[in-house]
């Protein structure tokens, strides 16, 4: 067995309905053995449903910034775009700004907050009640979200910097020998063996879409900021304006 191979740190079960343990309890990223066959195999069967995304991102994003002057990237395309996209693929069209909310409070570090647990309740109306499926379409949209925006703003980041890009998932968990250790990512951004992701395919259509629309863009400050987390490498912030002044994406 592989480091990625081993299983994942197991989450509670006995929790509310409906609550983001309750998502987390129910999502095969945080699964294990059967439990985690059957629900990776509800979301490989979401995403074999959904169609081509990249032009839907490159006509969202070239719609966002039409009107915009000098914008931040992350903030007004590489975060809502992706999921907006997806989202409406899935039939949940409108729920971007939801998605967010759980998506900063899903990692069984975090505890969430009031805001977090209300967005949920609508991710779930949404979806038609509280089931395993229910859950999937929501674990692919949180998972979605910082992921594929940190896919768009370091490569972004890089050909306009022009510094080399970095994945934007650096690690992720997994019980070994009884512990929980952080095991790499390098070489294998999406993960590999059973625990791959299933969205990469998706991700890289989102990415391309969004990163074709911004073209004629350059920085307007040389220094990014970046995202502080152990685990993702990822602009906070990236600004833009048109225009081509030194690196630029041609």
């Amino acid at each position: 067995m592989t480091s990625l191979s081993a299983p994942v740190p197991p989450v509670p079960s006995d929790v509310p309905p409906g609550s983001v343990a309750w998502l987390r309890a129910n999502v095969a990223r945080f699964s294990n053995g059967p439990d985690h066959v059957r629900r990776r195999g509800l979301a490989v069967s979401l995403l074999a449903s959904v169609g081509e995304l990249r032009d839907e991102a490159f006509a969202r994003t070239q719609g966002i910034v039409a009107a915009l002057g000098e914008f931040d990237v992350m903030a007004e395309v590489a975060r809502p775009v992706p999921v907006g996209v997806l989202a409406s693929a899935l039939g949940l069209p409108g729920v971007s700004a939801d998605v967010a909310l759980v998506a900063a409070a899903y990692h069984p570090h975090v505890t969430p907050g009031a805001a977090a647990e209300a967005a949920l309740g609508r991710l779930i109306a949404a979806c038609g009640g509280a089931d395993e499926r229910a859950a999937a379409r929501i674990g692919l949209l949180v998972q979605a979200c910082d992921a594929t925006a940190g896919l768009i703003g370091n490569e972004l980041s890089a050909w306009l910097s022009g510094k080399p890009a970095g994945p934007a998932v650096l690690s992720t968990r997994r019980r070994i020998d009884g512990a929980d250790v952080s095991v790499s990512l390098a070489g294998t951004p999406f993960g590999a063996g059973p625990r791959a992701c299933p969205g990469e395919r998706h991700a890289t259509a989102l990415a391309t879409g969004v990163l074709r629309a911004l073209q004629g863009f350059r920085l307007t400050e040389v220094r990014t900021s970046w995202v502080s987390s152990p685990n993702l490498r990822m602009p906070e912030q990236l600004w833009v304006t048109r225009g081509r002044a030194g690196n630029g994406l041609c």
